[in-house]
């Protein structure tokens, strides 16, 4: 007898973007593409879970589709972002306000600027021209990706190292072949706030927003209080 046909998976995660306009890629608690697909949520890498073949199939297709942006936005972690939240977001991330650029270090603030003066650039690459180690750089792109001041994503060099593509999200936009206006940030913050809030009312959990307090206060130096 033939193989029963799989589900299609995409007709599950199509209506979690639908209601929220987001899901994460992995989340112990929060709706995500590889617990919608294995029905369940998992601790550490999906890499070695019996359907880890089909999640990386599945991701492939997400991340290739033109109405989603992959980023680091809930909780610090991948996110696919609908088209109809990309004004907000877009606003958002290259507002420049102090919880982006407040305390960056030294190596993630000259790669911003690097970033910035070229558009794009591959980490492995500006390594090279810059002799600043590839690993040094990765964790200078991961404190830029968590402040969504750059679009990255990851890939392995020809050496075998893995490194990463950086963009200006006006570089992104203009590559993407997509207009959009800026809107209030106020009004942004908002619209994703109320997102996580409806998250929580489902979940029983918040995810973690980018200008959090909390999130912003784990990169800030304590400054001893003055005796009175």
């Amino acid at each position: 007898m033939p193989n029963p046909k799989r589900p299609n998976l995409l007709e599950k995660i199509d209506p979690i973007l639908e209601r929220y306009g987001l899901i994460l890629e992995s989340d112990l608690h929060l709706p995500s593409v590889v617990s919608t697909i294995i029905g369940e949520s998992i601790h550490g890498s999906w890499w070695g879970h019996p359907q880890g073949n089909r999640i990386y199939q599945t991701l492939g297709i997400l991340s290739r589709r033109p109405n989603l942006l992959v980023t680091k936005l809930l909780s610090r972690k991948t996110t696919f972002v609908h088209r109809r939240l990309w004004p907000g977001f877009l606003t958002i991330a290259t507002s420049r306000e102090p919880w982006q650029l407040d305390h960056l270090s030294p190596n993630a603030q000259k790669l911003l600027y690097a970033v910035q003066q070229k558009g794009k650039l591959s980490t492995n690459e500006y390594s090279k021209d810059s002799g600043v180690r590839i690993g040094v750089l990765g964790d200078a792109a991961r404190e830029l990706e968590a402040r969504i001041l750059v679009y990255g994503i990851g890939f392995h060099s020809e050496s075998g190292s893995h490194a990463k593509r950086l963009k200006t999200w006006d570089t992104w936009a203009k590559d993407t072949k997509y207009k959009w206006k800026k809107i209030d940030p106020d009004v942004a913050k908002q619209g994703f706030e109320n997102i996580a809030l409806k998250l929580k009312e489902r979940y029983s959990v918040r995810p973690k927003l980018p200008w959090d307090k909390l999130s912003v206060s784990k990169t800030r130096k304590k400054v001893p209080r003055r005796k009175s």
